[in-house]
């Protein structure tokens, strides 16, 4: 897959794109439906197949909102869309200039000037341009006028309920991270470098990696959770702690992560975690030898479920 951003669309060559528009924050079920019926019509007409999305998230640049947490850094976007088989992503910049395009310059200027579409593929609520002025119905009307198709998806539901980006960063929120993982099509992961801490978890014998975040992601309820841990290609399994540490009164937030049978020096490298299953709350322990040994008892239940 190619990635292009928008000062770069110019150098993009290819004619008769097949294009699927959309945030994708999240790249949940509902979305994956609308890019693999971008893929299977651009195979059909052998033609490319290309993403159209935004960075950063369209609510931090329009005024009077706040952008929702992150499901997906843009680094993870970039790698699942890869892994989708993608031919082309197309990274536009949500700046205010581009915030106040009118519907026709969005589709004549860069949908169909710049990007070449042959068919353009969205969800039912869609919607594009200044003040959210376009939708599919005027999307179909322009594409008459500017001679191309387009192939509207209607919205994915679980349950009678819409799958949606919302829906999972509230599931998320409740702790219900078996339920997100079942509308994203995969487990909820986070990703991050791997910074240095306080090293109380190599005191007591349980080294742990802690992770600056790359985004801001949607943190689910504080306290230890099983994982599968993702480095240099390899898996790896382990127990983690997403809180405080209110055994030793930190009232920062970390994402401290121990990896079993795991002896490698992680500084400054990306890892991403797996949320597989939530093992017990945080807790406000008497002391540090108390604190030890349910670290002892949370790694040995990990290696029961994962290992």
């Amino acid at each position: 897959m190619e990635l292009i951003t928008s000062e770069n669309y110019h150098k993009y060559k290819n004619n008769n794109t097949c294009l699927a528009i959309g945030a994708f924050d999240g790249l949940h079920k509902g979305h994956q439906l609308i890019i693999d019926e971008c893929k299977k019509l651009a195979a059909q007409a052998n033609i490319p197949s290309g993403v159209l999305s935004f960075e950063p998230h369209p609510l931090k640049i329009i005024p009077g909102h706040n952008p929702p947490p992150s499901i997906v850094s843009r680094k993870q976007k970039i790698s699942i869309l890869e892994k989708m088989g993608i031919d082309y992503y197309f990274e536009q910049q949500f700046n205010r200039e581009f915030a106040d395009l009118t519907a026709v310059e969005f589709v004549k200027d860069i949908l169909v000037d710049k990007l070449k579409i042959n068919t353009v593929v969205v969800g039912s609520d869609f919607r594009f341009a200044k003040n959210n002025e376009g939708n599919v119905e005027l999307l179909n009307d322009m594409a008459e006028i500017y001679d191309f198709k387009t192939n509207i998806i209607s919205q994915l539901h679980d349950n009678d309920d819409r799958i949606s980006s919302t829906r999972i960063r509230r599931l998320l929120k409740n702790g219900r991270i078996k339920k997100a993982e079942q509308l994203l099509g995969r487990p909820y992961q986070i990703c991050g470098k791997v910074v240095h801490g306080k090293k109380v978890g190599r005191k007591l014998g349980y080294p742990t990696a802690n992770l600056n975040l790359e985004s801001n992601y949607a943190i689910p309820p504080y306290g230890v959770y099983a994982v599968k841990v993702y480095f240099n290609n390899d898996i790896y399994y382990g127990a983690a702690s997403l809180g405080r540490n209110p055994t030793f009164d930190d009232q920062k937030f970390s994402f401290e992560i121990f990896i079993i049978d795991f002896d490698k020096n992680l500084y400054d490298k990306r890892i991403c975690v797996d949320l597989v299953e939530f093992l017990r709350p945080e807790i406000n322990f008497a002391g540090p030898e108390e604190l030890k040994e349910q670290m002892r008892k949370d790694v040995l239940y990990t290696r029961k479920i994962l290992c």
